[in-house]
């Protein structure tokens, strides 16, 4: 679904008009709705590993001990061996009090630190050339390559069915409306959504 067709959608659950445009809309309760959907989308991304918002990149060294940058859509590591080189997977979690007692040196890397979102380090740190694999997730759900909603044509990268939702009981609670069941709907679709997007395919499936 697009942006238009899923504040289509909510306004047919909360009695407002289907408007003819949605982001561009300048009517204080459409301006809303968008809003809210990208708040409703920011929640949806932060809360689950999507196999839509996976990626991985490839950090190449060059035999100094350096900070390097990661995505600029980055948000989060996967879970599990989301740093690797060779194959083989390195160990993060380490505190920073045994991260600075490490002496630096060059050699294959056994360990990582973050840095905030923004850069991640090695220990020992890479030669020249040694390529890296991060697998990280997006925090840019939107299919304009961002984390808000540009157009009428911008679908998310999440489940749109619980954009949908999302939008509608943030709309309720903002009216003063009670909302209890539109939030029980969308954490219950979120719950099973979030629980199979991810699962291997049994055999005779």
């Amino acid at each position: 679904m697009t942006i238009l067709e899923i504040i289509a959608a909510v306004c047919k659950n909360v009695g407002l008009d289907v408007p003819s445009s949605a982001v561009a809309n300048t009517e204080r309760e459409y301006v809303e709705l968008v809003q809210f959907a990208k708040e409703a989308a920011d929640e949806i991304a932060r809360r689950a590993d999507w196999s839509a918002l996976r990626s991985t990149a490839t950090i190449t060294g060059t035999g100094t001990n350096d900070n390097f940058a990661l995505p600029s859509g980055f948000g989060r590591l996967t879970l599990g061996s989301a740093v690797s080189v060779g194959g083989t997977p390195i160990r993060g979690g380490i505190s920073q009090d045994e991260w600075f007692a490490l002496t630096p040196t060059i050699g294959t890397p056994r360990y990582f630190r973050m840095n905030g979102i923004s850069s991640i380090s090695f220990y020992p740190y890479p030669a020249a050339a040694t390529a890296i694999s991060v697998s990280y997730v997006t925090k840019n759900w939107c299919s304009n390559g961002t984390a808000a909603w540009d157009n009428d044509s911008n679908t998310p990268l999440v489940p749109d069915e619980l954009v949908t939702k999302g939008t509608i009981w943030r709309f309720k609670r903002k009216s003063g409306q009670d909302f209890s069941d539109y939030l029980a709907e969308f954490e219950a679709i979120l719950t099973d959504l979030a629980g199979t997007d991810m699962q291997d395919r049994s055999p005779w499936q």
